[in-house]
C-alpha cells in the first residue's frame, strides 16, 4: 500500500464523517425531504408538464392560463412575478408565516422535526467534527512532512553512494546520522505506508523529535 492509497482510504473516512447526518435546521430539513412539486400536487394542484418544465394556474392572481412554472427548488410566475421555494409557496397559498407553513409541512408529510434536545444533539455532533476535522488535516500535514523528509534522506543516502567524491554533501549532518540510522529509516518509512494510524503517529512524534534534536 503506497502513500497515496493511505491518503485516499484517510479522504474516503473523512467524508463518511462529513456525510453524517447533521440538520442545521428545520427549513432545510423540510425542503431536503419535499420537493416542491410533490408539495403542490398534495394541495389539489394538476402540473400539465410542458417542455422540460411543470406549470399550473397561478393562485396569486386572475390567471387564465397556466402561467407559474414549477423547477426543482422554485416556482416563478410569468404573470404576476410570484417566485419562492416549496416554504414561500405553501405561506403565501395559506396566508401563513413561514414558520406556520413549515410545521404545516412537516404535519402533512408526515415528518418529524428535529426536538430541542435534538438539535443541541445535532450541534455537538458539529462541533466534534470540526475538531475531528482540524486534527485530521493537522494529521495530514505531518504526516507528509516526515514522509517526505524520510525518502529526501533516503534519495540522499543513495546519491553519495553513488558519487562519493562529492564531499559537500558528504558533510551534511542529517546524512552522517541517516548512514548510521539507514535500516530505521527504512522501517519509519515502512510503518507510514502500511502500519496502522497509531503506528503512523508514533513514526511521527520519533521522526519530528528527531529532527528536533538534529537542529
Amino acid at each position: 500500500m503506497d502513500k497515496n492509497t493511505i491518503e485516499k482510504s484517510m479522504a474516503n473516512k473523512k467524508d463518511k464523517l462529513n456525510t453524517s447526518y447533521n440538520i442545521s435546521n428545520n427549513f432545510k430539513y423540510v425542503k431536503s425531504n419535499i420537493s416542491l412539486l410533490q408539495a403542490i400536487e398534495l394541495y389539489g394542484f394538476n402540473p400539465v408538464k410542458k417542455g422540460t418544465h411543470y406549470f399550473i394556474l397561478c393562485p396569486f392572481h386572475a390567471d387564465k392560463n397556466p402561467s407559474l412554472a414549477i423547477y426543482e427548488d422554485v416556482y416563478h410566475c410569468f404573470g404576476c412575478q410570484a417566485h419562492g421555494d416549496v416554504i414561500d409557496f405553501i405561506s403565501r397559498y395559506f396566508n401563513l408565516t413561514p414558520s406556520e407553513a413549515l410545521e404545516k409541512l412537516a404535519q402533512d408529510f408526515g415528518i418529524d422535526l428535529p426536538s430541542k434536545k435534538q438539535k443541541k444533539k445535532f450541534k455537538r455532533q458539529a462541533l466534534k467534527m470540526q475538531k475531528d476535522n482540524k486534527l485530521y488535516k493537522e494529521y495530514i500535514r505531518k504526516y507528509n512532512e516526515v514522509y517526505n523528509y524520510l525518502c529526501n534522506l533516503n534519495q540522499l543516502y543513495t546519491k553519495i553512494k553513488q558519487a562519493v567524491e562529492k564531499p559537500e554533501d558528504i558533510n551534511i549532518p542529517e546524512f552522517i546520522e541517516a548512514c548510521h540510522m539507514q535500516d530505521l529509516i527504512q522501517y519509519w518509512i515502512d510503518l507510514l505506508l502500511e502500519g496502522s494510524i497509531e503506528d503512523k503517529i508514533h513514526v511521527i512524534k520519533e521522526v519530528l523529535d528527531w529532527k528536533t534534536k538534529m537542529k
